[in-house]
Parts: C-alpha cells; sequence; structure tokens
C-alpha cells in the first residue's frame, strides 16, 4: 500500500498530536515512552486544564529556540507542566518600547508546540522496506512510493556507516552527494572520509554576492549589502521608505512591521516598487510602482536617466557633491584610475555606445511601468529629500540581475541618500530589517563546529553551482565558475574560467536540510534519488527529502534535551541553527533551553554524527571537541555588549560559583548585567537604546563593523574607505567586469557599469514573438515571495498555521477572466519542467502577466499519468535549471514561466483538509 493511502484525516490528526502531548507527558515524567492506552487516556487534558495549571503556577515558562530559518528574530516561550509544553507566549518581560522593544513573535513562532507534538515526527529510525544495502537491490523506483520498516539505532547506524564506507571504496568520493550546508556538523564527517560533492548557491541573496565588495557595498560574511541601512531611531526622520520589491509584513513579521508604523504615525510616507501592491504596501498605504518581475535594472537606468534630465532642467535632484566626493565612474571627469573604457554611466545612460537612450519610454516597454511613474519616482529621488531605499534581494533573485546590485546604488548614491540622517540605500533583510547597522553584542563563545574550515579535501571545484544542482547530478557534469563555495569566509568570490567536472551520484546524505523541496527542478530531483544506491536523511517529521531516503533517522526538536543522566542518554540541542547564533537582532539576545526530555527515540544531530564517526573510524573528538551542551554555556556565557563609550565590550550574563556547581559547567565566574537562571526565565535581554544614545547607526557616515585581530567585533571610525580598489562607491568598476568576464559562459562580456542586457528567461521570452507582440506557450511571469504561514518549507505541517493562511496562487483579475477562471478554482500551473495544481486567488493589485506563487509548500506527487502533477503545489516543479547570464551562483527563484489554466479533474481541498504525511503509522 502506498504511503499516501493511509488516510488519517483532520479530525484524526488533531486527535493524534493531543495524544502525542500526553504521551510525551508520560515519557518526561518516566523516562520510557507511553502506551497508546495511556495517551488517549490524557489526550486534550491541556486543552481544557493548561489555564489553571499557569494561573497555579504548577510548571514555567521557558525559551524556545526558534531556529527554523524565518530569521524574524522573535522570542516565544513555551508553559512547561510535568514535561509537556501545554501553552505558548512571546515577549511581556516589560512594556514595549522604541527605547526598549518587546521582541513579540508572529504564528510561526506561535505553532513550535504543534510542530513538537505533530503526528508527523519522525519517531523511530525507520528503513526503505525494498531496499537493502550493498548497491545492488535498492530498488530507486520505488522511493517515494515504499513503505518502512521500524529499525533499531544500532542497526541504522551500522548500514549507514557501512554504507559509506563501501560507496567511498567502490566510487570515491565524487559519488558522495551532500545534500546540506557546507558548514554543517555533519559534512566535517564527508571532509574526513575523503570528500564529497557540495553545492555552491546565494540562496536568498540573488545576484547581490557577485561583486559587493568590488563596487563599494559592505557584506557581513556571506550577507552582502547588509548593516548598512540606519537604525530604527531614525526611520522617522525619512520623508519617504522605499520598499524595493520587499516585503517585510509577510517576512519579517518581528519587529521590523512596528517600527515603520511608528515612522508613519510621524508622517512619514511610504512608497513600493514591485510586481504587486503587496501586504506591505498595503499595509503603510504604500505609492504602487509597478515593475514587471525582473525588469528592474532597465527601470532603474530609466530613474538614473530622468534624473539627469531633471538636474539639467531645474537643478536641486543629483547631489553633485557626494557624487564628486564618494562615487567613481559617473561621468568622464570622475573615472577610476584602472579604467579600461572611454565609457562612463552617463554616456551609456544617454546611449553614446548602442544607439539607444535609456528613457523612460525604452523602459517601460519592458518592464511596464508608466511613464509618468518613471518620472515621478526620479523626482522622489532627489536631493531635496529624505529617502531611504531599502530592499532585501528579491528583486535580485532573477535571471539577468547581475547589474541591478550596483544599479541600486546607483539611484540612491546620485540622490545622495547615504550616510545622513533619514536617508538609506541598502538591505533590510530579516534580523536586519528596520534597525540596521553593527552589532551591540556578540559573542566570543564561537561555535567550534560551524567555525571549522577544514577544506574540501575532493578538489577544490567540487561544488555544484547554483541552478545546475539536480541537472548536474542527473547528467553527471557541470561547470565550476570558482574554487571553493561561496560561503562566509568568501562573499566576494574569486571566478575562473569556466572548468567542466564530472559527478556520480551514488550516495546522498541529507541532513539539517530539505533540498529536494527547497531547490529548483523538482522533476528532475526526483529522477535523481530514485538512481542513486543509498539516500539517507536526518529529519524531524516526514519532509519530502526523508520521502525518498532508504533510511531516516529521527532527530530532536530544538525544544528537546536531557542532562539528567537518570532520566536516560545525554541528548542536549545544538545552541546554533538558523535563527539563532549571530543572526539576532543587533541589540538583543534571545534565550533558550530545552524544554522537554527527547520524545521517542529522537536523538540531536550531533549525537547522531559521533556514532556514525565510532563506526567509519574516525575520531569523534578530533571532529567535535565542544558538546553541545558545554557549547551552550560557552556561547551564552560569551556574550558581550558595547558599552556607550563605543570602546569597551562588557558581559551580559553573571555567572556565579553557585552556577557552576549547578549547571556542572567550569565556565569562569563573570559579573554581568543579567543572572543566568533570570536570563533563562525571562527569555532575552535587550541593550536599551533611546534617541540620543551614541550607539545609533546611520549607514555610510561614521561608523562600520568590522574585526580585530581575534576575529571580535570592534567599531572604527569611519565608514570610507569602501573595501573597494577606490576606496569609493565604484559606477564604473573595472574590477567587476575583469572578474566576471574571466568566467567566459556569456554571449558578451558584461559591462564595468551597471548596462542593460536580456537575461537567460524573462518577459520577453513570454513572447514567440516580440517584435509583434505575440504571447508564447507560457505567457505569464511568477515569483515566489516568502509567505506568512511557513519559513521555507517549515512550518507548513502546523494545520495552525494553514488554516490561517490557505495555499492559493495569486494572478491578475484580467488574465484570470480572461481564462475562465474564478476564485478558489483548483488551476493546474505548468511549463516544459513540470506541472502543479493550487487553487486560484484573482487580485486586481497584481501587474497584468504576473503571478505570485508563495514558496515553500510540502509537494504531493500524483503519479498516476503520464506525467508527475504536484497537488501540493510546489514553485519547484515550475522552476528549472537555467543559471543566470554571468554569476552561476545565483538561484532564479523569481524567474518562472508558465500557463495557468482551469483544471478539469479532481479539485483541490484545502490543505489544512489534508491528511498528514506519516511514514511507518503502523508502528
Amino acid at each position: 500500500m502506498a504511503l499516501l493511502d493511509k488516510s488519517l484525516r483532520r479530525r484524526d490528526f488533531l486527535k493524534a498530536c493531543s495524544a502525542a502531548a500526553a504521551a510525551a507527558a508520560l515519557v518526561g515524567a518516566s523516562g520510557s515512552e507511553a502506551s497508546a492506552a495511556e495517551a488517549s487516556g490524557r489526550a486534550g487534558r491541556d486543552a481544557v486544564a493548561s489555564d489553571s495549571l499557569i494561573v497555579e503556577e504548577r510548571g514555567e515558562w521557558l525559551p524556545i529556540h526558534c531556529c527554523s530559518n524565518c530569521n524574524s528574530m522573535c522570542l516565544n516561550m513555551g508553559y512547561v507542566v510535568d514535561g509537556t509544553i501545554i501553552r505558548q507566549k512571546t515577549d511581556d518581560a516589560h512594556e514595549d518600547s522604541m527605547t526598549h522593544p518587546q521582541q513579540r513573535s508572529c504564528l510561526r513562532g506561535h505553532s513550535w508546540r504543534q510542530m513538537v507534538y505533530n503526528t508527523d515526527r519522525i519517531k523511530y529510525p525507520m528503513k526503505r522496506k525494498h531496499w537493502q544495502p550493498g548497491g545492488v537491490d535498492f530498488h530507486g523506483e520505488l522511493r517515494g512510493k515504499d513503505e518502512w520498516e521500524r529499525i533499531s539505532w544500532d542497526e541504522a547506524l551500522d548500514l549507514v556507516a557501512g554504507e559509506l564506507v563501501r560507496v567511498y571504496d567502490a566510487y570515491g568520493p565524487r559519488s558522495v552527494i551532500n545534500n546540506a550546508w557546507n558548514w554543517d556538523a555533519g559534512t566535517l564527517i564527508l571532509k574526513a572520509m575523503g570528500g564529497c560533492i557540495t553545492n555552491s548557491e546565494t540562496e536568498s541573496f540573488g545576484t547581490y554576492p557577485m561583486v559587493p565588495n568590488h563596487i563599494g557595498m559592505f557584506s557581513w560574511g556571506d550577507h552582502p549589502d547588509i548593516m548598512m541601512a540606519n537604525d530604527r531611531h531614525d526611520l522617522e526622520n525619512a520623508d519617504y521608505i522605499v520598499f524595493y520589491s520587499c516585503n517585510p509584513c509577510w517576512a519579517q513579521t518581528g519587529g521590523a512591521p512596528h517600527f515603520y508604523n511608528l515612522a508613519q504615525e510621524k508622517g512619514v510616507e511610504f512608497v513600493y516598487v514591485g510586481p504587486s501592491r503587496n501586504v506591505t504596501a498595503s499595509t503603510y498605504n504604500a505609492r504602487w510602482v509597478p515593475v514587471r518581475v525582473g525588469t528592474d535594472t532597465a527601470f532603474l537606468l530609466a530613474v538614473m536617466h530622468e534624473m539627469v534630465r531633471l538636474d539639467e532642467e531645474r537643478g536641486s535632484i543629483i547631489d553633485w557633491d557626494f557624487m564628486n566626493e564618494r562615487t567613481v565612474g559617473f561621468d568622464m571627469d570622475h573615472m577610476p584610475e584602472d579604467a579600461k573604457l572611454e565609457e562612463c554611466m552617463l554616456g551609456y545612460l544617454m546611449g553614446e555606445y548602442d544607439g539607444v537612450e535609456k528613457t523612460p519610454e525604452w523602459a517601460s516597454e519592458m518592464c511596464g511601468t508608466p511613464i509618468e511613474d518613471i518620472v515621478w519616482f526620479a523626482e522622489l529621488c532627489g536631493k531635496e529629500n529624505n529617502v531611504m531605499i531599502l530592499h532585501n534581494y528579491a528583486a535580485s533573485r532573477t535571471a539577468g540581475a547581475e547589474n541591478l546590485p550596483q544599479a541600486l546604488m546607483t539611484v540612491g548614491a546620485l540622490g545622495g541618500h547615504m550616510g545622513k540622517p533619514g536617508n538609506a540605500c541598502a538591505c533590510t533583510y530579516t534580523w536586519d530589517a528596520g534597525d540596521a547597522g553593527y552589532r551591540l553584542i556578540v559573542t566570543d563563545g564561537d561555535y567550534t563546529d560551524l567555525n571549522n574550515a577544514t577544506p574540501n579535501p575532493l578538489d577544490p571545484n567540487a561544488s555544484i553551482e547554483g541552478q545546475q544542482w539536480w541537472r548536474a547530478l542527473k547528467e553527471g557534469k557541470y561547470l565550476s565558475t570558482t574554487e571553493g563555495y561561496y560561503s562566509t569566509n568568501n562573499s566576494t568570490p574569486e571566478f575562473h574560467k569556466a572548468r567542466e567536472m564530472t559527478v556520480n551520484p551514488k550516495f546522498m546524505f541529507a541532513h539539517q536540510s530539505n533540498f529536494m523541496q527547497s531547490r529548483p527542478n523538482l522533476t528532475e530531483a526526483i529522477e535523481v534519488m530514485r538512481s542513486t544506491e543509498c539516500n539517507v536523511s536526518l529529519e524531524i517529521r516526514y519532509s519530502l527529502t526523508a520521502q525518498f531516503a532508504d533510511i531516516i533517522l529521527p532527530v530532536s526538536t530544538h525544544c528537546e534535551g536531557n542532562d539528567d543522566p537518570e532520566w536516560g542518554e545525554l541528548n542536549w540541542p545544538s545552541v546554533f541553527g538558523d535563527g539563532n547564533g549571530q543572526k539576532q537582532r543587533k541589540d538583543v539576545i534571545l534565550a533558550h533551553y530545552p524544554l522537554v526530555k527527547p520524545l521517542w527515540e529522537t536523538r540531536d544531530d550531533k549525537h547522531i554524527f559521533r556514532d556514525i564517526c565510532e563506526r567509519v573510524g574516525l575520531d569523534a573528538d578530533e571532529l567535535y571537541p565542544v558538546d553541545n551542551r558545554q557549547q551552550f554555556f560557552n556561547y551564552f556565557l560569551g556574550f558581550k555588549y558595547l558599552d556607550k563609550d563605543m570602546v569597551t565590550w562588557k558581559p551580559v550574563i553573571t555567572w556565579t560559583e553557585a552556577d557552576r556547581e549547578k549547571y556542572g559547567a567550569d565556565n569562569p565566574v563573570q559579573q554581568g548585567e543579567i543572572a543566568f537562571d533570570d536570563f533563562i526565565h525571562q527569555g532575552s535581554w535587550t541593550v536599551a537604546r533611546d534617541y540620543d544614545d551614541p550607539r545609533n547607526y546611520i549607514g555610510y557616515r561614521d561608523d562600520m563593523l568590522a574585526y580585530d585581530e581575534n576575529n571580535r567585533s570592534v567599531v572604527t571610525q569611519t565608514a570610507w574607505p569602501r573595501p573597494s580598489g577606490s576606496g569609493k562607491l565604484e559606477i564604473y568598476s573595472q574590477k567587476k567586469a575583469d572578474s566576471i568576464n574571466v568566467i567566459g559562459i556569456a554571449d558578451e562580456p558584461i559591462k564595468p557599469y551597471p548596462n542593460y542586457f536580456d537575461p537567460t528567461i524573462g518577459y520577453k521570452d513570454t513572447f514567440s514573438d516580440w517584435d509583434g507582440k505575440v504571447k508564447g506557450d507560457y505567457p505569464l511571469q511568477a515569483y515566489t515571495p516568502h509567505y506568512m504561514r511557513r519559513a521555507h518549507s517549515n512550518f507548513d505541517n502546523a494545520t495552525w498555521n494553514s488554516e490561517a493562511f490557505l495555499n492559493p496562487v495569486f494572478m491578475n483579475a484580467a488574465d484570470a477572466a480572461d481564462r475562465g477562471i474564478e476564485a478558489g478554482d483548483t488551476v493546474m500551473c505548468y511549463n516544459q519542467f513540470g506541472r502543479m495544481l493550487r487553487k486560484a486567488q484573482p487580485l486586481q493589485s497584481i501587474m497584468p502577466g504576473c503571478v505570485a506563487i508563495p514558496h515553500g509548500v510540502r509537494s504531493v506527487l500524483d503519479e498516476s499519468g503520464d506525467e508527475i502533477i504536484d497537488r501540493g503545489g510546489s514553485e519547484q516543479i515550475l522552476n528549472g535549471p537555467i543559471s543566470s547570464n554571468y554569476y552561476q551562483h545565483s538561484n532564479t527563484y523569481n524567474s518562472i514561466l508558465l500557463e495557468i489554466e482551469k483544471y478539469d479533474g479532481e479539485p483541490l481541498v484545502e490543505d489544512c483538509e489534508r491528511e498528514p504525511f506519516l511514514a511507518g503509522a503502523e508502528f
């Protein structure tokens, strides 16, 4: 029987979740698994008794590690009674104020309790029924369909270790595929065994990591253009805040929208640039400047052109003092010394080199923006207005966007919108959103495993770049353009001539990731996952990646841990993960602590990795010298905050001899601002700042994050010179052009300034005849916004979230009417790469020809016909292996061409009513 035939309806699913919570309470009390009868007897108790338990103070509030790559950096607390989380809340430890804002959480964080006790948790080690080790009887054709057998931890670990050794011996390291992040702790095992094939992609950052330092931008690790907008205290000094293709009300649901609310109350006006009048634009009553997906460079070139024209006509548009002092390359009088071309930005705008003047009329045909809107926006960006131009990379996650970062920087520079109050031109991204600047709290408690800089011993070109991943694994070859991979240690990579490399996938190792669901080209992903000899997945829930595994190892959540040897085996969650580490708001530390004992037979990742080490002959202590529990204390006790003197870093947490004895951690005694136990039960600690605090920040003005010889954060006294060769913002950057053009994969060399070129896939490709304006087979353009109910693919199994936010495809109302589509109709979205179903939601507030597919849903694969149909509606089945023109590392998530038709088959039910995904439901 197929897995999805094991039906469990929603009412039974909710009962199962309650039973799981009740069973967990018994596990926590007894140290062994509760029986089904005991669980059923206690099911639902929390629903009727939890409020009184809180009032009677029967339990305690403990902080939850909200680490699922949402990166809004919110505080969640769970109320624990008898080893069970019965309620959640957010930050209420102090009054909310601009000086000391509460770290309030969103519905994603509020659903952590359901995540922990979800019926789709992987509870035990499991093996696929028809898979056998040895590389012969693996029956890959049954992956995704087969049944599961429960096995012991010893058997599971022996199988994993045995297959690893066998594949390395038989095929070598080019056959071991690391389906995880390069910095992940599990990757160390593969490096120690001889290396592996890894990925190199820019993920959220699109084309921004291509050459940030060369053009004068700042990168914090692998986060380009971040920390260069202004502090939250300065938002109210703007006349206008421009959200450039970003949607913080969905993507940054913590404090950022509140800070913008306060700015609006002080009279700040808002503008939104992008393909739809999204929730953020509606919330702040922003003027909408429509721009088609993937045409932003053309739009910005026309804006520059109009700024020049308006300045020539009446003056007071371009800040020539800023341009002359802080930039190079706009005109021929201010060229960098290393320039090789007798060309500049101004000449290109005026059509001197290609005969095409970059007028609003020229741009409007491509970007769909009314000419009057381009002129209005150019005037808005003039120097007389205090303007903050804030982006979050979305527009750069398209093909052909290599020049977008330099173009947006140029518009900001022309108006002088950098380095002064009320002005900014930079990223507003996750933990930096609405409150940018250098970190006021840092830790000396480095994550030993994560910072292990051991290179991949296979070879320097062992990373598959960007959109190539599944196609490369299918064809056994890929192009490599850099040595190493895009990472925190290589934010501006050095490129070389493209080299063809080989790969022979036999062993897939998935950990701390769900790459089958989150990487483009799902149809070929299915082919690859069925072609290998062994797939291993470490998982919390039954994800799509786990569904296509042969062995699944159950991982505990960050809410679970045990430091009581009398209860059972020691097990402590990692202190790190997306959403923690240094990825916190700049003036806040969020606490976390194990709330409950590990459920069922789950273990933490590092425990599993150490067990694998022992079986393959590696020294686990060498790879993982610090256990998770000690790392926890090193991390939190290592936090220091920057004093108002701008020089001294002081400890945050007080640690006493009594604490050392209580917790058995020998970290040295120190005096801080808050006792350790108080910090844990309060859930956070904040550097309170008022409006005249010297630590408040203006990007590109007089402060800049730097590092001393011990890699500790320090504050320098000037934001200038920039990291470019000239020390200025390089509107003409010879190094940018030279570094990219050496690759040799594009038809034409890229210019040192931001020129326009047709993308490898874009708006013009929606036409079969561009000149005659005849639409082609795939006339619509789709982009993939972040969505309130999930963080990438996380939280989508929480029915509370899916009830609150359905899973539609948003399309223009006129486009829908032309196709006979009404709200709620099941529609087929398709192109040459795949087919998927969603329910339609026509809108007047999205541009004609544009489609928004909220990103991250769980696939439901229907293989009953000639072609796979994803009834879950994943956008990745439509996103093919098409790389951008020059920069292969970039993921072109927002460059999908498709057609949409009304579906004549069985309509979809809302996915909150769909049966859950279960592995091994019979045990």
